[in-house]
């Protein structure tokens, strides 16, 4: 009997942990890492880093174009010990934004940086500075008694080599994946996937996706993925989908890198903090606050004598206070040693690099899910001068596994003032680089010329201000190919179908506050075949946002039926920081051939990229519009302004800035001189004119908090004119 009892716990203590390791010897890989991540290699005691951090606001649209509207540049210098105690003491600071806006610096309590990847513990950024000490920002906080400053508690993430891991994830993977040398060593990569299991205490934070490790030394090299604090069960039920895809979601995402120093340890050398949040019920588009972060220049110190004790050093790696300090503004406004130019960290992210680790709600993969879902805000509300107020509703299936990459969509709505119904519908294909589309419905679209590429409209903005959008009752059904070429950033799109257009009249004159609305402009009626193909490049690179870079776009449009017109169109943008100076600019140029409808025609005009003129004053099929901004810092008041103990405004920062307009229209024959004049519809008066020479106009003045805001003289150039004072605001040019 005892031989029997014995034999029966040898055969269950040798069956294999499957619900946390997907193999006995990812469990050995495993242990061996947590026996070494518990113990701060022996020679190090202490370490002294620079800093240099990227924090973006910015936003996905449904179509996949990302923009930076928000950006601070941020210099620090990090100490650690081995104790578990480190300071980020913030020694510069710089910023650009399209508007005036709140310095997120002022937000942060702690440290944004995890100074070490050895421990039972990761410090997270959304904590607070556990010793309330923040030089430069007005002192301790005192507490709430009146006396000294009182501990409070920051956010900790359970290590994945933990030494209570086990109760919280489970581990697969251990394949090597990467090869490399440093020096004459090679260092064979292994990666593990870590998952956190079903059911985990109350208010514990984990970690979700991979981990790469040093195979022969076990140290922690890479984590990427998602900290959360429940583990994600299955849905509730049709119910349960239904309110899911009408909630708010959010998730941290997070990349940590290190690299080896001094053959010997390894310490942080890239860090990438991404907080993504999404409202479903509006689609795919995303808003993003990104956080990169690159560190420098190590200064090593070995252990003091003093946590020495027999030959061993001594770490505790408990979670430790620590603090985020700030020079004072003397010393901010005196910081000009960056290593990289504004915008150059963030130059090339996007909210998809993380969709391979993201949670199961979010990605492309699982079983069908539907939701209530429109594409943007204005498929569920908008208010404009030809439909009054127009309500709707969407819905979308994803097949997902049942059929990858294949999602269904419609929307609809009624606009009250109008008394018209709307609606559409799609099924698109996604495999690989291509993607397939069919589409059908009636739209009410825009006929505005040379937009940001993404204006799609405004949604409310008409209830309080003037409607500076001109518009067409379209019914259309076609289909479309697209091909991406990630390596080049190329994107080619080939589209074919039938259109019909129809005039619309404003159900509306005036907005709720009695401001008048201009009348709709003339359209032709007619349907036809609609043949379109568009060539992209580097869509991303759009002067009127932040983000680096140059893109360009080139558009050939036909119709054949009832309206019969080829219309070419072209947009080349850039925006550079370097050093001192931005430069922005963006060309735009386009023809319209044979007998070009009114609603084909291009405008121009002060809400068109010719500030001083009217509301689009010219005209015609042939058109060339170009956009300049430079700027030139100052390098003065540098430092954030402390309004309260969390708002602060950007760094005043006055630049230099100068810009210039100029534009052309023009009409080469008489078919489309009169379709100039359909533009005014039923009006004898003409709305619009051929420019003649160009039109141009320039601004010189100062542009302050990173271009935000700016006083200048401007005056046109195209005929004799005085120099006017005005107001910009954001980084109009």
């Amino acid at each position: 009997m005892l031989t029997l009892f014995l034999a029966a716990q040898i055969a269950v203590a040798t069956v294999p942990d499957t619900a946390t390791y997907s193999s006995p010897a990812l469990r050995a890989l495993v242990s061996d890492a947590v026996r070494v991540n518990n113990h701060v290699p022996a020679a190090l005691g202490r370490y002294h880093a620079k800093l240099e951090s990227e924090i973006a606001i910015g936003e996905r649209d449904g179509g996949g174009h990302e923009t930076e509207e928000s950006l601070e540049q941020v210099a620090s210098e990090l100490q650690w010990s081995r104790s578990g105690d480190f300071e980020q003491h913030v020694i510069g600071y710089r910023s650009q934004a399209i508007g005036l806006q709140i310095a997120t610096i002022g937000f942060f309590r702690n440290a944004w940086v995890v100074p070490s990847l050895y421990g039972n513990r990761l410090s997270l950024l959304f904590g607070v500075d556990t010793s309330f000490r923040r030089p430069g920002t007005g002192g301790s906080r005192p507490s709430a008694s009146g006396g000294k400053p009182s501990p409070t508690t920051t956010f900790f993430a359970i290590h994945p080599l933990s030494v209570d891991r086990e109760h919280l994830y489970r581990f697969s993977g251990g394949d090597t994946v990467e090869h490399l040398r440093v020096g004459d060593r090679e260092i064979r990569i292994v990666r593990l996937l870590v998952e956190p299991k079903a059911k985990l205490p109350f208010n514990t934070v984990v970690f979700s996706g991979e981990m790469d490790l040093d195979a022969d030394r076990k140290h922690v090299v890479r984590m990427r993925g998602s900290f959360s604090t429940t583990a994600e069960g299955p849905p509730g039920g049709v119910l349960g989908e239904l309110l899911s895809s009408v909630r708010p979601t959010g998730i941290a995402f997070v990349e940590l890198v290190n690299s080896e120093v001094n053959g010997q340890f390894w310490l942080p050398s890239y860090q990438r903090f991404e907080a993504q949040a999404m409202l479903p019920v509006i689609g795919d588009a995303k808003a993003a606050f990104r956080i990169i972060s690159r560190f420098s220049d190590y200064v090593i110190t070995p252990p003091d004598s003093a946590v020495i004790v027999g030959g061993v050093p001594r770490d505790t790696l408990r979670a430790r206070p620590h603090v985020l300090s700030i020079a004072t503004r003397d010393s901010l406004s005196a910081f000009h040693a960056w290593k990289s130019d504004i915008g150059a960290a963030t130059q090339t992210t996007t909210t998809e690099d993380f969709m391979d680790v993201a949670p199961a709600r979010w990605r492309t993969d699982g079983p069908p899910k539907f939701g209530l879902e429109a594409e943007r805000l204005s498929d569920l509300i908008r208010f404009n001068r030809i439909e009054g107020l127009y309500t709707g509703t969407g819905v979308v299936m994803r097949m997902r596994d049942a059929a990858p990459g294949l999602t269904f969509r419609a929307v609809g709505g009624y606009a009250w003032n109008e008394r018209t119904a709307r609606a559409r519908a799609s099924a698109t294909l996604l495999q690989g680089p291509w993607s397939y589309a069919v589409r059908a419905g009636r739209s009410l679209d825009i006929t505005n010329d040379f937009r940001d590429p993404l204006d799609s409209g405004s949604t409310l903005g008409a209830l309080v201000s003037t409607d500076d959008y001109d518009y067409v009752d379209r019914y259309s059904a076609g289909a479309s190919v697209t091909r991406s070429f990630a390596s080049t950033g190329l994107q080619a799109r080939l589209e074919a179908g039938w259109a019909d257009d129809r005039a619309v009249t404003e159900a509306l004159s005036q907005n709720p506050f009695h401001t008048s609305y201009l009348p709709n402009r003339g359209v032709d009626n007619g349907n036809y075949l609609r043949t379109a193909f568009t060539l992209g490049w580097h869509s991303d690179a759009n002067a009127e946002y932040l983000r680096p870079g140059f893109g360009a776009a080139l558009g050939y449009l036909r119709g054949d039926g009832q309206l019969n017109f080829q219309r070419i169109d072209l947009r080349v943008s850039m925006r550079e920081n370097a050093g001192r100076w931005t430069f922005a600019s963006r060309f735009d140029a386009g023809v319209v051939l044979g007998a070009a409808p009114p609603q084909q025609l291009f405008e121009i005009g002060s809400s068109e990229g010719l500030p001083g003129y009217n509301y689009k004053q010219f005209a015609g099929n042939q058109a060339v519009l170009l956009r300049s901004l430079a700027m030139y810092r100052l390098n003065i008041l540098d430092a954030p302004i402390k309004i309260t103990r969390i708002y602060w405004l950007p760094a005043l920062a006055p630049a230099l800035a100068a810009s210039i307009q100029t534009g052309w229209t023009g009409a080469s024959d008489a078919a489309a001189k009169g379709s100039i004049l359909r533009l005014g519809g039923t009006t004898a008066l003409p709305v619009s004119t051929v420019t003649g020479n160009a039109r141009a106009t320039v601004a010189l003045g100062l542009r302050f908090f990173g271009g935000a805001l700016g006083v200048s003289m401007a005056r046109a150039v195209d005929h004799i004119d005085r120099w006017r004072a005005q107001v910009d605001f954001g980084q109009i040019f």
